[in-house]
C-alpha cells in the first residue's frame, strides 16, 4: 500500500497520538530482580535495557524472543542474542545477560522464561519493550506471570520523534500503523481467548481502531476465519468470544 499522501494526513496523524497516548503507559519505575526485554526489530531496546541496568534497576538482564514475523525477514540470528551483542557493546558483561531463544510472539517471550525465571528466584519484573506496546505487553505479562511484581517502561521517544521515524518511508509507515491497529484488536480479542489480562478499551480508541483500519491499515489485523482458526487451533469456548475484526 502506498502511503505517501497519508503519512501526512492530519486526520492519520492525530489518530495515531490518541493510540500512542492509550499504549504508552509512562509508568513509575522501581528496581527489580530483572530487566526483561521482549524481543523485536527495534534496535533501541537492548540499549535502554543496558542504561537501565548500569542504574541499578535490574541485577540481570533478560533477553527474550527467536524470530517473529517481522525480524525472520531480517534477522540473521535470534532477536535475544542480537540484543545480547548490543548490551555488551553498551558495557553489560556476559555474565549479567540471560537469554530464551525460542519464542516468537510475546506471550511466549514470558511463557518461555518462567523457568529461567524460577532459576533465577525473580520476584521482580522491569519489562522494556517498544512505547505503542507497552499496554498490550504489560497486560500479558500479568496474564501468564501473575504472582511477579512487574514494571513495564521503554526507550526514551516523544510522538514527534515517533511520527518522524514513521515518515521516513512509505513501507515502513504503513508497517508500523498496521502494526498498532493490529494492537488494538489484539487487546479486545486475546483477553477473550485467556491470553492477556483484560483491558478496559476506551470507545474513542475503538473509533480510532475503524478509522485506520478502514483507511487501509491492516496488515495485521485478524479476519472472522483467522479468529476462529484460533478458537478451533486451542479449543477455546466460542460462546464467550467477541468475533471482533
Amino acid at each position: 500500500m502506498d502511503c505517501t499522501e497519508l503519512m501526512f494526513d492530519e486526520n492519520i496523524i492525530s489518530s495515531l497520538k490518541i493510540i500512542w497516548d492509550f499504549t504508552k503507559l509512562n509508568q513509575v519505575i522501581e528496581p527489580c530482580d530483572v530487566i526483561f526485554a521482549c524481543g523485536c526489530f527495534n534496535l533501541d531496546i537492548p540499549v535502554k535495557c543496558a542504561e537501565l541496568f548500569k542504574q541499578g534497576y535490574g541485577k540481570k538482564i533478560l533477553f527474550a524472543g527467536g524470530l517473529g514475523k517481522i525480524t525472520k525477514e531480517k534477522f540473521q540470528k535470534s532477536e535475544a542474542e542480537i540484543y545480547r551483542d548490543i548490551a555488551m557493546r553498551h558495557g553489560v558483561s556476559s555474565e549479567h545477560i540471560l537469554l530464551e531463544i525460542n519464542s516468537t510472539n510475546t506471550g511466549d517471550n514470558f511463557r518461555f522464561s518462567k523457568t529461567i525465571l524460577e532459576k533465577y528466584k525473580i520476584k521482580s519484573i522491569l519489562i522494556v519493550h517498544f512505547a505503542t506496546s507497552e499496554r498490550r505487553t504489560l497486560a500479558t505479562a500479568q496474564a501468564i506471570l501473575p504472582e511477579y511484581r512487574l514494571f513495564i517502561t521503554s526507550p526514551d521517544l516523544s510522538f514527534s520523534d515517533f511520527l518522524s521515524k514513521l515518515q521516513q518511508s512509505s513501507e515502513y509507515f504503513y508497517r508500523e500503523v498496521s502494526l498498532l491497529v493490529g494492537d488494538i484488536q489484539r487487546m479486545i480479542i486475546y483477553p477473550q481467548l485467556g491470553w492477556i489480562k483484560e483491558v478496559d478499551i476506551p470507545d474513542d480508541i475503538i473509533q480510532t481502531y475503524y478509522f485506520l483500519k478502514n483507511k487501509g491499515f491492516d496488515q495485521f489485523i485478524y479476519s472472522t476465519s483467522d479468529i476462529l482458526k484460533l478458537i478451533n487451533d486451542y479449543h477455546i469456548d466460542i460462546s464467550n468470544v467477541n468475533l471482533f475484526s
